[in-house]
């Protein structure tokens, strides 16, 4: 008789956009376990298509009721593992019964929006509590990884950066009407990605010497900021579309203000361009090249990368290696290799051991 495959279920709230790529990555790189999803899709963020043999609940409604419908899968489903994705679907392990592996991935934790004073405070409150109860961190930078362990430095973490899985299209060299050199940046239109950012620097470049390109849509104020600042938005486009944009682009800059592991930019070095990324910790840590804190310095990184050739071949190799590094096999190995490790470092309690530890607590506090 075969052996009964691992069974992992796959918890998010936000399905969509980058997570929604990276999630279907995961499943998609080890098919030697059994995946199921409990999912609340967000409209307007969709990529790639969940695989047809996957078990798949859609919640709609609000978030109680998304939180009702992952406690009850996980109460009915034998699974091995609960793979909880983002904030919101990690509030639950404050509610998950502890002889449930939890793995948890932040995507981003929400404490790098630039959000006020107070609220970056009370989300950190709020993750450093939920870290206390026995879980294995799956970051997807080392950036994350180290806010994770700044939270619990005894909490178990491991890294697994995001993939660019490449399209199913065919090949065909993209056809360029552009004598100008082409930037481009491929994300949602929102704070988190800051348009504003970018049509700043597009704005200190001039549209006169360089085409100005931005693939997304979204917030009205930013899409106006950028248009002003001669960018060309072209909405969402299909997947070979982009793929189209991205091959005859010649530098792919990201403006993004804070990041987990991004999609768009290994997706754009899976393509051939060459990446310069806005300073930020996250970005450092993935090793890509650096273009500035303000939009002056990236404005002069973005002139010497096309005046200098030495430097446009270091930027264009490092964009390569990235490349190179991203591949659904290295993935697929990480993972696997993670979720055996949840199996034998989170050892499920018994409800004996459970209402054993209830009642030490309840004593701890009582005295």
């Amino acid at each position: 008789m075969p052996a009964r495959l691992l069974r992992v279920l796959h918890v998010s709230e936000a399905f969509g956009g980058g997570v929604r790529t990276a999630m279907v990555n995961y499943v998609i790189g080890t098919p030697e376990f059994e995946h199921s999803m409990v999912l609340r899709l967000r409209a307007g963020h969709e990529t790639v298509e969940v695989p047809e043999d996957v078990d798949v609940k859609y919640v709609s409604g609000g978030l109680i009721d998304f939180f009702k419908a992952a406690l009850r899968a996980v109460d009915q489903g034998d699974y091995d593992i609960v793979h909880l994705h983002s904030s919101y679907a990690g509030v639950l392990r404050a509610f998950l019964p502890r002889n449930v592996r939890i793995v948890y991935t932040p995507h981003c934790y929400v404490m790098e929006a630039k959000k006020s004073a107070y609220r970056t405070v009370t989300y950190r409150m709020v993750e450093k509590a939920l870290a206390q109860r026995p879980q294995l961190l799956m970051a997807v930078s080392p950036r994350e990884a180290a806010i994770g362990l700044s939270l619990r430095p005894s909490m178990h973490a491991e890294i697994v950066e995001n993939v660019a899985v490449a399209l199913p299209v065919p090949f065909t060299k993209a056809h360029r009407n552009s004598a100008k050199p082409i930037i481009t940046m491929v994300g949602r239109i929102m704070a988190q990605k800051d348009p504003f950012f970018f049509a700043d620097v597009a704005r200190q470049l001039g549209t006169e010497r360089f085409r100005f390109m931005w693939i997304g849509d979204g917030d009205d104020d930013g899409r106006l900021a950028l248009e002003e600042a001669g960018v060309e938005v072209t909405g969402w486009l299909p997947s070979a579309d982009v793929w189209d944009v991205l091959e005859i682009t010649d530098l792919y800059l990201h403006t993004a203000a804070w990041e987990g592991g991004p999609l768009s930019t290994l997706e754009a070095a899976d393509a051939g361009c060459p990446l310069l990324a806005r300073t930020i910790t996250s970005m450092e840590s993935l090793g890509y090249p650096l273009a500035g804190t303000e939009p002056g310095a990236v404005a002069s990184s973005v002139e010497r990368f096309f005046a200098d050739p030495a430097y446009r071949e270091d930027v264009s190799m490092t964009s390569r290696q990235i490349a190179r590094n991203a591949s659904l096999e290295n993935l697929g190995r990480n993972l696997a290799h993670l979720y055996g490790r949840a199996m034998v470092e989170l050892k499920p309690r018994t409800v004996r051991a459970e209402r054993e530890q209830h009642r030490v607590e309840r004593t701890a506090a009582i005295s």
